[in-house]
Order: structure tokens, then sequence, then C-alpha cells
């Protein structure tokens, strides 16, 4: 190509060195693979980048698409540089794998290489998402094995990630399943159940709540756009209301608005638990905020 092209707007530089076209770029994983065959041949996809392509629910900030750069990692006997495009870390050899054709920190790694620079919750969200049964990452570890491997790590990010996941379960099937799950902790509500099972026996239909309290049959739902735009999960949604009710439960709804400002949630919520206490006086009210 002439140098008038690559200067073009029809054209934007992808790492050091490689461009491609402004219209239709080019996906993450072939990016990471010129840097890996080309830009830096032998390195590993390390660090937010590894996180992206094994599925974690980063914060839009840490993506390509938010802008962030390419992390790879070589040996200490390579050289650190930083770009706008590409970051290159000087690190020790740790644990790798194969995945997609690309070499990439071990999950577990990856986790602790964004550990020091990703809020507290979202980096639970990320250990949910590796730990989770169903809906999560690219793979999937189990949480005692997560957990075993955070204790044997050293390092930057080796705390930060052990806190994450101890605070972690395996049955969480969405970040904001999780920043709920933590808010309410966080509060003084006790663990709620993540994704129980509900039965409907009339259809034998299993529906999973999102947070369920069954000592005081609260069920907590929430509601992200999808849940408005998509006709399927809106009609699924409305039959399983209709179960819940049917079979005694308090159903409280939330949004994204909630999250960001839950008082009048917690207000609901407060209500709700109350309400189920008189009905039932053995059951346990939460400990006062």
């Amino acid at each position: 190509m002439h140098s008038r092209d690559l200067a073009s707007d029809r054209m934007t530089r992808a790492v050091p060195g490689f461009f491609m076209r402004a219209d239709a770029p080019a996906d993450l994983r072939a990016i990471a693979e010129v840097v890996q065959r080309y830009v830096r041949p032998g390195a590993v996809i390390s660090d937010v980048t590894a996180a992206e392509l094994l599925d974690f629910p980063l914060p839009q900030p840490m993506t390509r698409a938010g802008g962030a750069p390419i992390h790879c990692r070589v040996t200490g006997e390579g050289t650190k540089t930083s770009s706008a495009l590409l970051e290159v870390h000087v690190r020790a050899k740790t644990r790798t794998i194969r995945f997609h054709g690309l070499t990439l920190s071990h999950p577990v790694i990856a986790l602790q290489e964004i550990a020091p620079s990703i809020p507290h919750v979202d980096l639970v969200a990320c250990v949910d998402a590796l730990a989770a049964d169903r809906h999560g990452a690219a793979q999937r570890i189990p949480l005692l094995q997560i957990r075993e491997s955070a204790d044997l790590l050293k390092g930057r990010g080796a705390a930060a990630l052990r806190r994450a996941a101890a605070d972690a379960r395996e049955r969480v099937w969405s970040p904001m399943e999780t920043r709920v799950r933590l808010l309410l902790l966080g509060c003084g509500y006790p663990e709620p159940v993540s994704n129980m099972e509900l039965w409907e026996p009339t259809t034998g239909i299993v529906y999973y709540v999102d947070l369920a309290y069954p000592q005081w049959r609260i069920a907590i739902e929430y509601d992200g756009e999808g849940h408005r735009v998509d006709k399927d999960q809106w009609e699924k949604d409305l039959h399983k209301n209709e179960v819940l009710h049917d079979q005694g439960w308090k159903v409280l709804r939330l949004s994204n608005a909630d999250v960001r400002d839950p008082q009048d949630f917690l207000l609901r919520l407060d209500a709700a638990t109350a309400e189920r206490a008189r009905d039932a006086p053995s059951l346990i009210a939460r400990v006062a905020r």
C-alpha cells in the first residue's frame, strides 16, 4: 500500500507496524495473533486482553472497544514497552494455556494480572464467570480450584484475587447478579440463593430465580435491557412471575437504575422482609444497616 493510503481515514493502525481497514477492523483474536506471531514472537497474550478473549465480564474501558491496548508479556530477557496500542510486560515465566490458536495467560494468572487495576466488585464478577456452572466465561474452573490456585500466588494482585475468590460463588450467571448479591451482603442481608430452581408442577417447566431468600419466600429479579426488548424473554419473565406468585413468593424486580442508586429498592426489600417476618415470627430478620 502507498503511504498515502495508510495515512488516510480509510485505514487505522491495529498495533505498531500493522494497519487494518477502518470500516472493517480486525477482531481482537486476529490482532492478538499478529502480536504473537510478528510483533513480539513468542510473547504470551496477557492481562485484560487475555481476560477479554476468555469472555470475562470486564468494565467497558478495560476492553478493546473501550480503548484498551493489546497486552502481552515476555520473560525477563525482553524489554518493557508501552504505547496506546500495545503494552509489553516483562515478567517471570508462569502458567499459560492454548486457546483458539493463541498462547494466553492461564485464566487464574490473567485474573491476578488485572486485579490491581479493576474494582473489587468487577473482579468478583470475573471470578464468578470463571467458576460459573452455566453462562460463564469461555473456560470453567471450579471455585475451590480457583481458590487453591490463588492461595499459592505471590506478587502484585495476588491478595486482591484471594479476596475476590473468597466473595465469589459458582452459581452466578451474570455480572449484575454479582453486583446485587454483594450489595445485599454489604447492606447486612444474609447470603441469597443464586439462581434457585423453581419447578412449575403443571407444565414441568423449571425456572431460575436470580436471587432468592427461601426463608422469606422473597425473589429478587434483575431486569436488564434484554428483558425489555426481547419478546421471548419478556414472556418467560411473565410466566415466571405467575409461578412465583402462585407459590406464595413476593417478587422484587430491579433495574440498572436501582443498582446505581439502590435506596428505594432496599426500602422495598426492608418492607417485604418485615412483612414476611410478621407472618412467620420465627424468621430471623436481617441485621440492621
